[in-house]
């Protein structure tokens, strides 16, 4: 709501500005009307108000005095003079008359001095000192009746002359009261739009200055004066001087914009936009923005993380790996220590050992810990779809290619960590491309001829012998030496078996939790089966054994025996082992345990109609590796 002071000459007035108001306004106004006569009144006083009414002296003191408010001067026409003349002679009869006030009140006089043919005496007066000498002098020199505003009306009725007050018509008031509503709304949007200005101008992160046409600094915001040392005082200075690396002059002659400019300002280097400010074909200005390099690739670093931030996240850390096994304490220790820089590191390890749960913890413990993990099973996609993935694509790259083309995962790992798992199983065709990255840091989209640099830590990781695919040609030496610059082996969870137990007590508790299932208790017999248990599917079989475990229900709900247990693993019965026994007897270790685990596979996969996904998951290994175990399988018979 808008506020409007109207001062008033006399109080009888009061009533018909009112009036007035009440008319014209639209319910977002309000009015306080106020009498007053004279400078010396309005100085007094303590104006709060969004415009201000007045006239005679009292407006012309307004008007000096208010320097941040804007006064409306109610108009007083040549008819308000003509009326107050023909009613002061009407009253007094004929006088020596003298029309005294501001000089704006009395400009009319002389138009009536010529119609009418009367002889008025005319006083300028600006304050209350200047009215209280001329207006005794004037009545000594035989003026009987003055005519004029409050202020003059006032000093003249205590020196005992006649007078008559000029008051100002309906119309002059109803101009007035909307002029007053029409400045102080255009004011008040001004105002706003200036403050938008100044915040625009104060919380930009670049920094921002302004020169006129002659290369002297107008404007320059907080960023531009933290970044450049200057000051507000340097306002009207040469902006060359500040910042000769702008060549400020250069585009103010020639009249050209710079834009991507990098140059160094205070010893960082900057981004730097520059671009003339052009009037009717002339230069009249120029304005500079720019932005430190490190806070761009900060800015890019935390907008590529919540763009594409969902499961791009690092659960784990070391805290998070449980094992009682010395060897595995070791390799912790020594994954701790890969963590405090930013070589790539290659993870060896069957299946299902927690390759991945040790590359989340390598990269939450790193300097990389804010910026985003990016993990891709490069044996899970088709060689294309692989390469499009790693690397991205633009518009048009191939048939089916998003309109907006898409950003490639070393893309989105960009002051983050990408993990490649399986890279074991890549072809020679991506292998030469993911060299590429690994040697220059950047990378090329399908379909483009645009270079993009990314900086990503690599952890790698695979369950094949990569120096036997070396030999046989299905892996390039000079990406696994690039890989295996730090290297870390899991040992599988049967060459520690003090881990066993200990994990699946902690995953049942976790399963526990989740599912709001009792406890179960594993019987000695069982525990010992667990124990000796192969576990071709590591830790990660173990996690689902857990789960069945608390899901499934036995005849003792909250006991587990060998039996049970033997169900669970998917095991021969006793008489099945035993004939098993007598047929491997004689063989190595690794034939009989490549037997027993051909024998199981083959068992999980009768039992679930030869249904891969789920014959997979009941082994806790992946659908590959089933695949790859069935194509060994086949070749040995």
């Amino acid at each position: 709501m808008g506020r409007i002071i109207f001062f008033i000459p006399k109080p009888q007035d009061a009533a018909l500005v009112k009036e007035i108001f009440n008319r014209e306004n639209d319910g977002n106004w309000e009015l306080e009307i106020c009498f007053a006569t004279g400078v010396r009144q309005i100085a007094k006083r303590e104006i709060q108000a969004d415009a201000v009414i007045a006239r005679g002296l009292t407006g012309y003191a307004a008007k000096r005095l208010l320097q941040d408010t804007p006064v409306i001067e109610l108009p007083i026409t040549a008819y308000d003079i003509l009326r107050a003349i023909i009613d002061c002679q009407k009253e007094f009869g004929t006088q020596r008359i003298a029309i005294i006030g501001s000089p704006d009140m009395v400009c009319n006089v002389s138009t009536i001095q010529e119609i009418t043919g009367m002889e008025i005496e005319i006083l300028l007066i600006t304050d209350e000192a200047e009215a209280e000498c001329k207006i005794p002098a004037a009545k000594s020199r035989g003026v009987t009746t003055v005519i004029g505003g409050g202020t003059a009306t006032s000093i003249a009725e205590a020196l005992g002359l006649h007078t008559m007050m000029i008051h100002s018509g309906e119309e002059a008031i109803c101009q007035a009261l909307r002029e007053a509503m029409r400045v102080a709304l255009v004011r008040r949007q001004e105002q706003e739009r200036a403050e938008q200005f100044r915040m625009i101008l104060d919380y930009s992160v670049e920094g921002i200055i302004a020169v006129d046409e002659g290369g002297k600094i107008s404007l320059i915001n907080k960023a531009a004066a933290e970044m450049t040392g200057a000051s507000i005082a340097n306002i009207g200075q040469k902006a060359e001087t500040l910042v000769p690396q702008f060549h400020i002059e250069k585009i103010l002659k020639g009249g050209q914009a710079e834009l991507g400019v990098f140059k160094k300002v205070r010893g960082k280097q900057m981004a730097i936009n520059c671009v003339p400010i052009v009037i009717k074909k002339q230069t009249v200005g120029v304005v500079a923005t720019f932005q430190p390099l490190a806070a761009i690739q900060e800015l890019e670093g935390k907008f590529r993380t919540k763009l594409h931030g969902k499961g791009l996240v690092a659960k784990s850390s070391f805290s998070d790996i449980i094992t009682e096994n010395s060897k595995m304490k070791e390799i912790i220790n020594l994954a701790q220590e890969f963590s405090v820089v930013d070589s790539n590191v290659l993870i060896l390890g069957d299946t299902g050992v927690g390759k991945e749960v040790f590359a989340q913890s390598i990269h939450n413990a790193s300097k990389r810990q804010y910026g985003p993990f990016v993990a891709v099973n490069c044996a899970a996609l088709p060689e294309n779809l692989l390469e499009s993935e790693l690397f991205g694509y633009v518009d048009g790259a191939f048939t089916g290619a998003a309109r907006t083309g898409k950003m490639g995962l070393f893309e989105q790992a960009h002051r983050g960590t990408i993990f490649l798992d399986e890279v074991g199983e890549i072809s020679p065709r991506i292998q030469a491309r993911l060299l590429r990255v690994l040697q220059e840091r950047e990378i090329m989209r399908l379909g483009d001829d645009r270079i993009v640099p990314v900086d990503v830590r690599v952890v790698a990781a695979t369950n094949r012998n990569l120096k036997q695919a070396m030999q046989d040609g299905g892996f390039r030496p000079d990406l696994f030496y690039r890989l295996n610059v730090l290297n870390l082996e899991i040992p599988p969870l049967r060459d520690r078996a003090e881990d066993i137990m200990t994990l699946l007590n902690c995953f049942m508790a976790d399963y526990e939790v989740r599912f709001q299932r009792p406890s179960k208790k594993i019987g000695r017999s069982a525990q010992e089966l667990l124990v000796n248990y192969e576990w071709p599917g590591n830790v990660r079989e173990l996690k689902n054994i857990a789960e069945r475990l608390i899901v499934l229900r036995t005849q003792d709900s909250e006991f587990v025996d060998e039996k049970s247990m033997r169900s669970l693993l998917s095991l021969p019965n006793e008489s099945t082992m035993q004939s098993a026994s007598q047929s491997i007897k004689g063989s190595t270790f690794a034939q009989r345990k490549r037997a027993a685990q051909a024998e199981m596979i083959e068992q999980v996969l009768q039992e679930t109609n030869f249904d891969l996904d789920k014959a997979a998951q009941l082994l806790g290994i992946s659908r590959t590796t089933l695949w790859r175990r069935q194509k060994e399988m086949f070749k040995k018979v």
